[in-house]
């Protein structure tokens, strides 16, 4: 089985073979130029030979240096009486080496080389004895200068330039390899921590491509975490379902059992407030109140028929701005006792359940009044965004405690003491019924309820529905 190699590795190979092949390429330049120089200076000395046997095998009348004409350019030579007729001949840069060479051949009577790497050059010169030294013999010499190649200094450039270029690579690949580990250790890092929190924050790398594989994942971190709310949301809404469906089947029971009675209870009180005149006074009062407490009763049924799934009434167009302002102007004497004071602004229509409604406003305008200061005011704004109605109310309240907002439209939550907390979740059964929802939201110190409806388009709603509603 072929296991993958960290790219690590694959780049310290790239490294090593540009490195190699550098250094290959420099010492092949290098044994270049000096092979080019070795050349030349081997062809300066069979330009020597040629000449110093031309000047050996010449005749007496030959010129002496100061009239000698050699065959290749640049270099000097003839025939002189001793050494000092060859330095004199000669720039001052040669003679040193020249010199020496010069004494020994005409003292030892053979011939001598001389070569000597000179700043300008190396210098390459040969004499000779021409007969009987020291007697009459004469000295033939020749010597040449041999010039660097005008294209030295190029090529030992770009051998530095290899070099340079070489090392530069090391560095890159060092600092490749070092971004390359930070990349991915901080890319793992987040990976961990992404296994536990979705919301972990992504680094960002200064190599592109991991930030590009960073932005993948903090996407796909941002759709699993998306999926994980929803799939929260659906299980909560899948365990109120299973509960309002058990509430329902238990309110069913209770509805059969307890409305038919109270229906019975409330004939016969009736029927006994039909003779008020046979009837003392205080009997008159105790009967009206057994009547009202049944009818409270009735309601409360109906409104556990509603939580509990009941289909609403007949729906119409309501001018729900109309409709919010008419159950203020109910509600007022109410919430003036208790200080506060109720105002409603904006207009819109909604095709709805008018009583429904009704109930859904009633209960959020109590939750606000209970919930406000004395000498606050509760505000209802009605617009329309997006092609839905809301219906907004605010108070400047407390507001829920942010540990126990999950459990605000549950059926029988209520933080009063004297509540049946059911109000939220007739308001919310009442929204969702017509198609909409009820929103819990906290803005700086303002609470706010959102009611959402399916608006209509402006039309000329019938008169008198939000008066019908309000009596």
């Amino acid at each position: 089985m072929l296991t993958s190699r960290p790219i690590r590795h694959r780049l310290l190979i790239v490294a090593a073979l540009s490195v190699f092949t550098a250094a290959l390429s420099g010492v092949a330049l290098y044994r270049a130029i000096a092979a080019t120089t070795t050349q030349r200076i081997e062809r300066a000395r069979e330009a020597i030979s040629e000449e110093l046997g031309r000047l050996r095998s010449a005749e007496a009348g030959v010129p002496d240096a100061s009239s000698f004409v050699p065959s290749v350019v640049g270099m000097r030579g003839g025939r002189a009486a001793s050494a000092s007729e060859i330095v004199g001949a000669i720039p001052a840069l040669w003679r040193p080496d020249v010199e020496v060479a010069a004494r020994r051949a005409a003292s030892e009577g053979r011939p001598t080389e001389v070569e000597a790497a000179l700043s300008a050059g190396h210098l390459v010169a040969r004499i000779v004895p021409v007969g009987t030294i020291p007697s009459n013999g004469r000295l033939a010499w020749a010597a040449m200068l041999v010039r660097p190649s005008p294209t030295l200094q190029s090529w030992r450039a770009l051998v530095v330039a290899l070099t340079l270029s070489a090392l530069l690579l090391v560095v890159a690949a060092a600092s490749a390899l070092i971004s390359v580990k930070r990349g991915a250790s901080a890319l793992r890092a987040a990976i961990t921590a992404l296994a536990k929190d979705l919301s972990a924050p992504i680094p960002r790398t200064s190599v592109r491509e991991f930030g590009d594989i960073a932005d993948g994942i903090a996407s796909l971190a941002g759709h699993l975490a998306d999926a994980r709310r929803i799939q929260e949301r659906l299980g909560q809404d899948l365990a109120r379902q299973e509960r309002l469906v058990a509430l329902g089947r238990v309110v069913a029971g209770v509805a059969h059992e307890v409305r038919n009675p109270l229906a019975s209870i409330k004939l016969r009180l009736d029927l006994a407030m039909a003779d008020t005149d046979s009837l003392p006074s205080g009997l008159r009062t105790a009967i009206a109140h057994a009547s009202s407490e049944i009818m409270r009763l009735d309601r409360l049924v109906a409104d556990l028929l509603i939580v509990s799934g009941r289909p609403l009434g007949p729906r119409q167009v309501v001018a729900a701005g109309a409709l919010l302002r008419a159950r203020m102007e109910t509600l007022g004497p109410w919430a003036a006792q208790k200080g506060v004071r109720l105002h409603a602004r904006g207009d819109g229509n909604a095709l709805a359940d008018a009583d429904g409604l009704a109930r859904a406003m009633d209960n959020l305008i109590h939750n606000a009044v209970d919930a406000s200061s004395p000498g606050t005011v509760v505000e209802g704004v009605v617009d329309c965004l997006h092609q839905r109605l809301r219906i907004r109310v605010e108070d400047r309240g407390s507001g829920v405690p942010s540990g126990r907002v999950g459990e605000l439209f549950e059926p029988f939550f209520t933080t009063k003491p004297e509540g049946t907390g059911l109000g939220l979740a007739i308001s919310r059964a009442i929204a969702r019924a017509h198609g909409g929802d009820l929103v819990y939201g906290r803005s700086g110190e303002v609470t706010q309820f959102d009611l959402t409806l399916p608006a209509v388009a402006p039309e000329i709603v019938p008169a008198g529905i939000a008066n019908q509603v309000s009596a």
